[in-house]
């Protein structure tokens, strides 16, 4: 939660179709000389204003995972109709989503007007509250990590079969090995396709089994020449 820390966070709240309020968050930190860290303006009246919790009595609850965070602010400006005449908080929840990348945005959820329990409720969403810090480039690492670790298992495990059951030995140990023998061709037809812009005779080369078939028949010619009539 450090890279919070001196931030400053700006929502808008609708508390009904006619009422609704600007909000601006420090987050440990002050917005005025009052000590004010959450300040309420009204959308009809921008001078009425209200300090709905400040810093120096703010408190911190937090998960173990780090999958959310609390921070309560309490010393606001009291009620005068509602909630015993306490003095209002407010409580900013951030947590943790890897998929959303920064620090997230401040959104307004609620005012509890309950009579036991009164208070604001924010949220912040963003990687920047997970205990490791991912980001998207993070979650990109992981998965192609993750999909190279398991190709490698089972090439792994394709060896030893082809090794043990099959009594391969070599590099015929290697699963999908006429695959790769094969890779260089599809390479060439696949270039071949996108990069050509004008018709051309059929391909000039040839599988490498044709290849080694045509001089293997080449060699038993020139061998039937030497032979005696």
């Amino acid at each position: 939660m450090s890279q919070y820390v001196g931030q400053i966070f700006d929502t808008f709240g609708e508390h009904s179709s006619a009422e609704g309020y600007y909000y601006t968050v420090g987050i440990c930190v002050a917005l005025n000389d009052a000590g004010c860290s959450v300040l309420q303006v009204s959308k009809t009246d921008p001078k009425n204003k209200r300090c709905v919790g400040r810093t120096g009595s703010n408190q911190v609850a937090r998960t173990d995972d780090g999958a959310w965070i609390e921070l309560t602010y309490t010393d606001g400006d009291n009620y005068t109709s509602h909630c015993n005449n306490e003095d209002r908080k407010s409580r900013v929840v951030f947590l943790c989503d890897p998929f959303v990348s920064g620090k997230g945005d401040l959104d307004f959820l609620e005012e509890n007007r309950s009579s036991d329990l009164c208070y604001y409720l924010f949220s912040i969403v963003g990687s920047g509250v997970c205990g490791l810090g991912y980001s998207w480039g993070d979650v990109v690492l992981i998965m192609v990590a993750s999909l190279l670790g398991l190709w490698l298992l089972l090439m792994f495990l394709g060896c030893l079969y082809k090794r043990c059951v099959l009594g391969a030995r070599g590099w015929e140990q290697l699963p999908l090995m006429r695959f790769y023998h094969e890779f260089g061709n599809l390479q060439a037809d696949g270039c071949d396709f996108v990069c050509r812009t004008t018709p051309r005779s059929p391909r000039g080369y040839k599988q490498a089994n044709q290849f080694a078939a045509d001089v293997s028949e080449s060699e038993e010619e020139k061998d039937d020449n030497l032979l005696p009539m």
